[in-house]
This record gives structure tokens, sequence and C-alpha cells, in this order.
């Protein structure tokens, strides 16, 4: 009959539990079921923590599949010792089936949260651990747990089930609700006389947690976007201090700027710089956020990253960039970035040299048609504008010209037609280039061209004497000779 008491007990209290709702989120018992009776130390399969026992396997103790009970014939007592790992947190201690002869001594190892030191727990402080006793139900489970506090230096809440003079009068128990400082849960069982079942849950939930996402989770270069670092409180009911938490940006990206809601701490990220740290910041209950503000530089590092790397990746890898007092969950928090680049169109000019001709032979201008860029290996069609057909010029000039791969320039030719027309004046030669076949081709810059044909033609005078012959400018000398003879002998007179 005992024995079906005891299960019976057990059946109900875990039925009690179910119907408990606790705001802390993903949270477990922390589950030993499966490990052999009699180790010294058990490890939880789930990472939740471990749990030593003393002595070892001894007085009955066995651990009941899904709980981290113990079944004990109590005698002097058996302990238990209950250690969370760094990505878990207990948030309550449940105990159920307890008999008028059975009791248990419970203690605590808790961070302080202001000096960070471990010490003690005050688990008579029901504000911050709040009591709570599951409903009593039909004979014989019609008793309520009591409290025992034992101050320093033991620290020990001793819960029991009063009626001493009837064994059979049982507990559902109840629970006591932890705030997430507590690092450490001791629990040593007593009892005398039959043979009693007394079980103990610890329950778990998730540490806090960092998370990260880009907006807008793709850029172009020199283009920027905000970074957004989640700290998540998982509904633990209290703030958690001393959390650090270091970002290093991937190459190419800089800070611009940034800024954090969370409690007091130290924000260092320097604008140009490609990493930022926040530590000794306390997490509020409702999370907080770190929100920095980066760019992926417009220069040709950036360009030629965004190139070769489209997407990178930001991380935070705990527990080395993200830690609490309390502990934190150990999965890396990811985020991409995409960065997308579409180069300029080349830019294109157009100059001719000489500008001006003349309608003689061998009169030439070489117009060259330059990109800013070399043209990629296909090549780069320029649409021209030509000049219009003239009988004083011709040109080499296509409406379509290709400059040809790897190359920036080529050029064309407009030459002047040589005649000797008399008075058939100046003309001009204008070349462009045009608007071209795709809008992203190529743009435009500076003039059109224009080569001038000059006529060097001139017309004679009208009425103009005819130039002397070489003949008759001998005579003339001749005669201007003689008449100088005869002034002389004029000049020259008898007695004289």
């Amino acid at each position: 009959m005992l024995k079906k008491l005891r299960w019976l007990g057990l059946a109900l209290a875990s039925a009690a539990m179910a119907n408990y709702s606790h705001a802390v989120e993903n949270e477990v018992i922390m589950d030993f079921a499966g490990q052999p009776n009699n180790l010294p130390l058990y490890t939880s399969a789930s990472g939740l923590g471990t749990m030593s026992v003393s002595p070892a396997g001894g007085g009955g103790f066995a651990v009941p599949t899904g709980h981290t009970a113990f079944v004990t014939l109590p005698g002097g007592g058996i302990t238990t010792v209950f250690t969370p790992s760094s990505t878990a947190v207990p948030t309550r201690i449940a105990f159920y089936d307890q008999r008028a002869s059975t009791y248990r001594n419970i203690s605590a190892k808790c961070l302080n949260p202001s000096t960070q030191v471990i010490e003690p727990c005050d688990l008579s402080n029901v504000a911050s651990f709040p009591r709570t006793d599951n409903p009593t139900g039909v004979a014989p489970y019609t008793q309520v747990p009591a409290y025992t506090w034992f101050p320093a230096p033991t620290s020990i809440l001793r819960a029991s089930t009063p009626g001493a003079a009837n064994q059979n009068i049982q507990s559902n128990g109840g629970y006591i609700t932890l705030p997430p400082y507590v690092r450490e849960i001791t629990v040593t069982a007593y009892g005398s006389g039959n043979a009693d079942f007394s079980g103990t849950d610890i329950y778990m939930a998730d540490a806090p947690s960092v998370s990260k996402a880009f907006a807008p989770s793709a850029v172009t270069p020199g283009g920027q976007t905000t970074l957004t670092i989640t700290i998540k409180n998982p509904g633990l009911g209290a703030p958690i201090p001393a959390v650090n938490i270091s970002d290093a940006l991937p190459a190419p990206l800089k800070l611009v700027s940034a800024s954090h809601t969370c409690t007091g701490g130290t924000l260092t990220a320097a604008p140009g710089s490609g990493s930022l740290t926040l530590t000794g910041t306390t997490l509020p209950v409702a999370g907080c956020q770190i929100s920095a503000v980066v760019e992926w530089p417009g220069d040709a590092t950036g360009i030629s990253a965004c190139t070769a790397t489209p997407t990178i990746t930001n991380r935070i890898t705990p527990p080395a960039q993200f830690s609490t007092a309390v502990g934190q969950l150990n999965t890396e928090a990811l985020a991409d970035l995409s960065c997308s680049y579409t180069p300029p169109p080349p830019v294109v000019s157009l100059a001719c040299t000489p500008t001006e001709l003349f309608d003689s032979p061998n009169q030439q201008s070489v117009c060259t048609i330059t990109s800013n860029t070399a043209a990629g290996a296909s090549g780069l069609n320029v649409n021209l504008s030509l000049p219009p057909s003239n009988p004083r010029y011709s040109s080499t000039c296509p409406a379509l010209i290709t400059i040809a791969g790897g190359q920036i320039s080529v050029t064309c030719t407009i030459t002047a037609t040589a005649n000797t027309v008399v008075g058939d004046g100046d003309v001009v030669a204008a070349l462009s280039i045009a608007a071209p076949s795709n809008a992203n081709d190529y743009t435009v810059t500076g003039t059109p061209a224009q080569v001038i044909v000059r006529d060097d033609d001139k017309a004679s005078p009208q009425g103009a004497a005819p130039v002397p012959s070489l003949n008759s400018l001998a005579t003339i000398l001749l005669a201007l000779i003689f008449a100088a003879f005869g002034l002389v002998k004029v000049g020259r007179r008898p007695g004289n």
C-alpha cells in the first residue's frame, strides 16, 4: 500500500506541476534520467548542468524518468548538489509527496548582482524567493508544506509536512521561484520510520542570448546600413549584471556611429573603426539593443571587396564575445550583409586635331574617340553624328565606331578636298558623339568637334599693269645711265 501511495503522490505532484506557468522561456526539468544510480557525478544529456550525490548511490537513490527527483530510504540524509551550466539558469525548486516523517534541507549559492560575489542565498526572503504550495487533494494528500529557516552560517530552508502523528498524511508539495542569480542548489533528504518517497525537481530556463540583423540587408559601395544587436533576457524576471559584448565587423565595413539601450556600461565605438564593445552593462528585464550605423566604403578597396565577396557574415561568438554574470546561450549570432556593384558607364569624349584645314593636298584632321575606362572584352560601341556630305571634304568616321576590347580610344579622319577653285569659301565639318543605343553603354562629356576647311585660292586684281619682262628692265637701266652721263657734261663749261 505504501508503495502505491508513494507513486500516486508522484503522479498527483506531476499533474499539479503541469498546470504551473512560468514567465521564462524554454523552461525544462534538469533531467538526469537514465544515468546509473551508483555514479558519484551525473551529467545532463541536454547540457543543463551536473548533479553530484553523496553518499554515491546509497540510501535507495534513484532518478525517475523525466525528473531530477531522488527516491530514498532517507535515514541520516542523502545530499544532492545541482550545478547549472553556463547556458542555463535555475528558475524554481519543486518538491512533493512528503510524509510527516520526511523533510529536506534546501540551500543555495547566489551571485550578488551588485558585488558579483558568490554568497549563500537568503531563502527566507519570500520577496526574492516566493514559495507556492500545490493545492491539497483527497486523503491522504491533505497537508501543505511547512517551512523553517536556519539563518547563517547554515542558511538552510527546511521544507517538511506537518502531522507527525500520522505518517500516512502526505503533501502534494510546492515550489520556490528563483531569481536568475542562483548558481548552485543543495538538497539533503531526511526521514525515519517507514520507507518514504521524497522528490525534488530543478527547473531550468535559457540563459540570456544575443542575436543580430542588418537593415537593409543589401547595400552598394558607399551605402550605409543599421546593425542591430539584440541582447535577450528570456523572462528571467530580474536585470542581469556584468554583461559584456564585442563585435568585430567583417572587412571592409566601417563604423559610423553607435548607441545602446542597456543600463550603464562603457560603449567603445570609434567612427571609422571596424569594431565596437560594450562592457560592464546591465541587461534590463525587457532586454536591450545596440544600434550601429555601418558603411560599406565606396573607395577602390570597398568596390574590390564588393566584387570579390558580395556577401559577408558578421559574427558574435559567445562566450568570448558575449557573456553575462549568470551565463549565456552559446549559440553564435550571425547576420549577413550583401553588396552589389554596377560599374558606372564609361565616359566618352571626342576631339579632332587639327581643327583647321585648307583645300590643298594632304590636309587631314584625326578625330579621336576616347573612353575613361578600357573597353570590355567585346569592345565598346559608340554612336556618332556625322557631318553632312560635302564635296569640300571626305570622312572615314562611321555612324557606329567600336573601341576594341582592352583599349581606351579609336580614331577616324576628316580630309579636305584639294582644289584651285577661286572663291568657293570656307566650310565646317561637324562631328559629335550621339546618344548610346542602351542608356548604360556610356555617357558623353565635352563638346562636338568642328573642323573648318578654308579656301586658299585668291582672284587677281582688275586692270592691273602687265609685269615687265627682263629685257625691258635692262633697257630702262641703260637709259638711266646715259642720262646721268649727259648731266655731268653739261655741268662742265669751258674755262672751268
